[in-house]
């Protein structure tokens, strides 16, 4: 029980370093995007740009296993759980500006926020929950 409870803190303080990461590259393009299109667009496109990077270094140092996945199989619950995260981080995004009037700085912070929490659980039992129902889906 004491050897659980020492992973999941390692994986979990794994997960706060490589989303505080994606937080700041998220973070930066969205400004970047922003200078040349709607605050909407650029937070797509720095979402999706973002999440990229995320998922090569979440397979990579976070969720590690010994076994070796099916990678279309994995790869397509990321995008699924993705697709979520992206329709919540919009959410809180476009509610916060549009409706509370919050000045868009603010208000992608909350939203990443937000979007960590969402990531960090399907992650954890979606995507990288059991690699051994991957695998049976065909190598």
């Amino acid at each position: 029980m004491e050897a659980l409870r020492r992973l999941l803190k390692a994986e979990f303080t794994r997960f706060v370093i490589v989303g505080g990461i994606s937080a700041v590259l998220e973070y930066s393009l969205y400004f970047a995007f922003k200078n040349i299109t709607d605050y909407r667009v650029a937070n797509v496109l720095a979402f999706i740009l973002t999440n990229v990077v995320t998922y090569v270094l979440t397979k990579r140092y976070v969720f590690t296993a010994a076994t070796q996945t099916n990678r279309v199989y994995e790869a397509t619950l990321f995008a699924v759980c993705l697709a979520g995260a992206l329709a919540v981080n919009t959410a809180v995004l476009w509610a916060l500006v549009e409706f509370a009037s919050m000045d868009d700085k603010i208000a992608k912070a909350l939203a990443i926020a937000v979007a960590v929490v969402w990531n960090f659980f399907t992650r954890k039992y979606i995507v990288f929950r059991n690699r051994d129902v991957a695998q049976q889906t065909g190598n």
